[in-house]
């Protein structure tokens, strides 16, 4: 969302060009709040124009990831799905077969779908940190997955834009000032009237050129702002300092002990594991219709730590604790009876990427994507097409009061957002200087 947004008036706007610095006069509010709407637009056009090239990058990568699993599927075929049968072999002899096909790896977890074809999934470290997969049907090892593959450069590039911390932060700089887009392309929009339909509710898709880009531009991202939203705000716990603040009240709060600080188990060192068909068989009976996330012990005295879920909802509805010598289970966590912290995390990931209620929910996030990375591209488009002739046409600073509630939003805005806070204040702190330097 860009200078478009405050361009929405039902009726041709797009005829002269306007003056340096201000919206067309056809699509300004009453004079009340001609100043405060000035304003607003000014930090909108310049947050996207800044924002624009990471904010494509980050969207597209991201339009990605949301259906990983499928694209998967074709990246490795016959690796990750697998064609039924009648009947299944033991996960026993899976994780043999997994073991005889890749000598020197240690499973550290095992993954069990509800879905029938999907495989057998092992999380495998050695020389290198791989995914294994095995036909649960036929027992064959059918090949992995390395770290480095096609996603987790897409995951790089999404996250750090391949530079590292400094690329972690910029990321996060985006994410920040695009909730800031949202919220100020959502005011810019508001329809001033209440008959008001074609340009606010519809594009004009007959009309010039122009004034179609700039409904398609307006109207798109007000349909996705309120999701658009949502995506920022749960990737802000995967940046830099946000995330890094996030981890730290998590460790504060011992939020993730069951994982840092395994639960010992009540059998001696020396006694023989259950096999895993019978952790499986526990896990099922006690957490029916979900995928299992089976995390075998790390040393003698731990336990077999197993979390479930399914397609929609939180990564983990619930999570068992079983004794690895006799079968007994611990402790039964229910996922609303974990801390808050790890709570949130279990939602994280599924808003983020939009399995929160299956294919319906992840196809919407792919639209919202697909609108951020073409709403940048539509408001410079427009911002180049309705610049005066000879000139950049750059909104210039409003010289006028700013609203107490406007103030306190920004600041407390800034205090929860550092990064945008910091910001903030360069951006406030240039521009006084531009003005001091213009008025010598």
């Amino acid at each position: 969302m860009s200078i478009a947004s405050l361009e929405k008036s039902s009726t041709a706007a797009t005829s002269g060009r306007g003056s340096r610095g201000a919206p067309p006069a056809d699509a300004r509010p009453s004079k009340t709040g001609d100043r405060l709407y000035r304003i607003v637009w000014r930090w909108h056009f310049y947050a996207g124009m800044i924002i624009a090239p990471v904010l494509i990058v980050v969207s597209a990568t991201g339009a990605l990831y949301i259906f990983k699993d499928e694209l998967e599927a074709f990246l490795y075929p016959g690796v990750t799905y697998v064609e039924p049968a009648a009947k299944r072999v033991t996960y026993d002899e899976q994780l043999a077969a997994a073991r005889a096909a890749a000598p020197g790896y240690q499973i550290g977890l095992m993954q069990v779908f509800l879905n029938p074809r999907r495989a057998t999934a092992l999380a495998m470290g050695g020389k290198n940190f791989q995914f294994g997969y095995v036909d649960p049907y036929r027992g064959h090892y059918l090949g992995s997955i390395e770290k480095g593959g096609f996603f987790d450069v897409v995951l790089d590039l999404h996250r750090t834009l391949f530079l590292g911390t400094t690329g972690r932060i910029v990321v996060e700089l985006t994410t920040c000032w695009s909730i800031v887009l949202a919220a100020t392309g959502i005011y810019l929009w508001w329809p001033r009237k209440a008959n008001q339909v074609w340009g606010v509710w519809l594009p004009r898709l007959r009309q010039k050129p122009y004034v179609v880009l700039r409904d398609l531009h307006s109207v798109s991202g007000f349909y996705v702002a309120v999701v658009a939203i949502l995506i920022a705000l749960t990737g802000l716990i995967y940046t830099y300092v946000w995330g890094s603040g996030f981890r730290y009240a998590g460790q504060k709060t011992d939020a993730y002990d069951m994982f840092s600080k395994p639960m010992p188990s009540k059998s001696p060192p020396e006694a023989k594991d259950v096999s895993i068909d019978r952790i499986v068989e526990i896990a099922r009976q006690r957490m029916p219709g979900n995928n299992l996330t089976i995390w075998f012990p790390r040393a003698a005295n731990a336990v077999y730590l197993v979390t479930a879920n399914n397609e929609r909802g939180p990564q983990v509805n619930e999570i068992l604790f079983i004794d690895r010598a006799t079968g007994e289970i611990l402790e039964d966590r229910l996922n609303s009876e974990t801390k808050t912290i790890y709570w949130l995390g279990t939602w994280n990931f599924a808003l983020h990427v939009g399995t929160i209620w299956g294919l319906p929910s992840k196809t919407l996030w792919l639209v919202t994507c697909v609108v951020l990375m073409t709403a940048p591209l539509t408001g410079i488009w427009m911002w180049w097409e309705r610049r005066p002739p000879g000139r950049l046409g750059l909104p210039r600073r409003v010289d006028a009061r700013r609203p107490r509630w406007l103030v306190a939003t920004v600041t407390a805005t800034s205090i929860l957002l550092p990064v945008l806070g910091l910001s903030v204040v360069v951006l406030l702190l240039g521009e006084r200087l531009v003005a001091r330097l213009r008025k010598q």
